[in-house]
């Protein structure tokens, strides 16, 4: 029997499709039906849900989760934006591909592929897989050179397998991690003793304290001048309170007294902990007070049995490579649509995204990149 392909474009279709689509293996809540949902409806950008669903018989045989978005498409040049035009994007879901064979990919890559000729859609974005990824090698062949962004630099994404004990875990440590990991834990807890305290928020009665705690602290981070970050919008609050709701939110605090000085938010989905977005009030920076604050998280997810795997994300942060266990590079893909208009936009943003990498490159060759990027987060940091 051949397999069947059915495509979701509406809330509707979503619901319909519900007992397939929760039968697909996903690797991230993102994609589970009511974050998805909940993401597009609160989303300002977002036109429509949309997802496949490859059926063998009965049985989900493949799926893939992605939503519309009518956004401006930025290309920039450092922290500067240089073009964003907008466009109709399909927006492929973080951990919303799961196409376990090569005749699901045919048939997830053959939907998305009529949804671009169609002129449905201005263009595809993958999330970041592995570089090696098969999914990814095929939607690379849906056009040609001028409907693919250029290929960015990949970048490595480092995870941890949870040990038995958290003695363990600092035993595997470089001697020099373990020294400063105690060292700065020293420091902390002689400045400030029992003030200092860690906090897990995961319950839906969580939902206020967690956003009034958190942005006492983000509204003070560069992430937050760059207009990224952790941020109290609608969309945040409505997929936190799903997160909470299903047991997918944990959230880590520091707090020295009454007062909440860093914060980790995380997500935990099927045994992974992924780190997500962090900051810390910048009074104590010198005290590493995110640091410190991680180190405590590991050690409470190696207790908690519904944790196995601490995910870090992709970047090439020192903190990653200290406490991740291994790594493996993964880049992106966006395919543009065969029309005039949307090849415009591809080489345009091309040429942009070529000039950015020739001269990070040319910075990277004298070592100024992270001195250069250091100084805007400070300037970023400073008042006004």
């Amino acid at each position: 029997m051949p397999r069947a392909v059915e495509v979701a474009r509406t809330f509707a279709d979503v619901e319909r499709l519900a007992a397939r689509w929760d039968a697909a293996g996903w690797t991230r809540e993102e994609a589970e039906r009511p974050m998805l949902v909940a993401r597009t409806k609160s989303r300002p950008e977002a036109v429509a849900p949309f997802g496949v669903v490859v059926s063998d018989g009965d049985e989900t045989a493949g799926a893939l989760a992605a939503r519309i978005d009518r956004r401006k498409l930025a290309a920039s040049f450092g922290y500067k934006t240089v073009v964003a035009p907008q466009v109709r994007l399909l927006h492929v879901i973080d951990g919303g591909i799961w196409l376990p064979d090569a005749a699901a990919v045919d048939a997830a890559v053959g939907a998305v592929r009529e949804a671009l000729e169609r002129r449905e859609i201005d263009a595809v974005a993958l999330p970041y897989l592995p570089v090696d990824s098969p999914v990814l090698a095929a939607f690379e062949r849906i056009g040609g050179p001028f409907q693919r962004q250029r290929r960015t630099r990949p970048h490595r994404r480092w995870r941890l397998d949870l040990p038995a004990s958290f003695d363990e875990f600092l035993a595997s440590r470089s001697p020099n991690t373990r020294w400063r990991l105690r060292r700065d834990a020293r420091r902390l807890e002689a400045a400030f003793g029992d003030e200092l305290r860690v906090e897990v928020l995961r319950e839906p009665g969580d939902l206020e304290r967690l956003f009034a705690d958190v942005e006492r602290v983000a509204r003070t981070t560069y992430q937050r001048a760059l207009g990224r970050g952790f941020a109290d919008t609608p969309e945040r609050r409505a997929v936190t309170r799903v997160g909470l709701e299903h047991g997918w939110v944990r959230t880590y605090l520091l707090y020295r007294g009454a007062a909440p000085v860093a914060f980790w938010v995380c997500s935990l989905y099927r045994g992974t902990l992924l780190v997500r977005q962090t900051g810390y009030d910048q009074q104590y920076a010198d005290l590493r007070v995110g640091l410190y604050l991680l180190t405590r998280a590991i050690e409470r997810a190696v207790d908690d049995p519904e944790i196995t795997v601490v995910d870090f994300g992709q970047g090439e942060a020192a903190y990653k490579q200290q406490l991740g266990g291994e790594s493996w590079e993964e880049r992106d893909l966006l395919v543009f649509a065969p029309t005039p208009r949307a090849v415009r936009i591809n080489v345009t943003r091309n040429a942009v995204l070529a000039a950015a990498d020739v001269t990070r490159r040319a910075l990277d060759a004298v070592q100024l990149t992270d001195r250069i990027r250091s100084g805007w987060r400070g300037r970023l940091r400073s008042p006004s």
